[in-house]
């Protein structure tokens, strides 16, 4: 915890662990470079939604990120959220506008703003998206709303994330023209694999103590076009396995940095009206 200077507002993420989150970096920065008397820090907590909507309150905190399970844990205390958010069932954002909190979720809107950044054209794109929990439902909802051509979801069929996808689709189908399909991981062999020219990483698998391991077998990206791009939500590592078999087959790939710099720019600007300078920021992350 920071000591408060006289009118400084504050910031912060609230997650576990914490204490290697690049987020500080990033927003601190982003109120040095706009002149703002604000600070943002990481708080340490496996509190649960309640308590955490009361401790942004009683600090008082002005904005924070939010990690899982938090994510979704503290949707029932905010007090208004967002149409894509209450779609996703999850927000990464909440500002605090005088003890009204109001959530947002900028995780796929940050990941869309990125791919746009590397010049894909994702009007044409037909994605495999792996994963369908709350950052994959973000980054499912983002790519609809864009449009894209087409998302494929893989997702385990006896999880409680499967049902999610299929309700989201439902409520995104009549407003997007992208087709939207969610598939059983079991089938994944019987994917259309040279169909995708677009490759989205949304699950843990590559991360942590999944470090060693990658969601999808070198035969299977084998199977994928030359063309096709392959990006990772993971930026710890750099090169998450997926991300080096891939590019042992000479596909293009992009881990998570981006997104996280572009998610905090939502953020950012939702909580100030500024922008953060994105490039810059990046090249001082890598």
């Amino acid at each position: 915890m920071l000591n408060k200077t006289a009118n400084q507002a504050q910031y912060a993420l609230l997650a576990h662990p914490a204490k290697h989150s690049l987020s500080p970096q990033i927003h601190n920065y982003g109120f040095k470079v706009n002149r703002l008397n604000a600070v943002y820090f990481v708080i340490d907590t496996n509190a649960s939604g309640q308590e955490v909507a009361r401790e942004i309150r009683q600090q008082p905190l002005t904005g924070c990120n939010l990690s899982l399970p938090l994510k979704e844990t503290i949707l029932p205390e905010l007090d208004a959220i967002s149409t894509s958010a209450q779609l996703i069932g999850a927000v990464n954002t909440v500002y605090n506008d005088n003890g009204r909190l109001i959530g947002e979720n900028t995780d796929g809107t940050g990941l869309v703003a990125d791919i746009k950044a590397h010049g894909v054209d994702l009007t044409q794109a037909n994605i495999l998206l792996l994963g369908g929990g709350a950052t994959a439902r973000a980054i499912l909802t983002a790519l609809a709303l864009t449009p894209v051509a087409s998302v494929t979801v893989l997702q385990r069929a006896h999880r409680p994330h499967y049902q999610q996808v299929e309700q989201l689709i439902k409520n995104l189908t009549p407003k997007t023209t992208t087709k939207l399909t969610c598939q059983p991981w079991q089938q994944v062999e019987q994917l259309n694999w040279p169909q995708f020219n677009l490759l989205i990483n949304a699950t843990s698998i590559g991360f942590g103590k999944l470090s060693d391991q990658a969601p999808l077998t070198r035969q299977q990206l084998a199977q994928l076009q030359p063309i096709t791009k392959v990006w990772d939500v993971i930026y710890q590592p750099r090169q998450s396995q997926l991300l080096q078999q891939a590019a042992q087959l000479e596909l293009q790939t992009h881990n998570g940095l981006g997104m996280l710099v572009q998610q905090a720019a939502g953020a950012f600007n939702f909580w100030t009206g500024k922008n953060l300078p994105v490039n810059e920021i990046e090249s001082f992350l890598k």
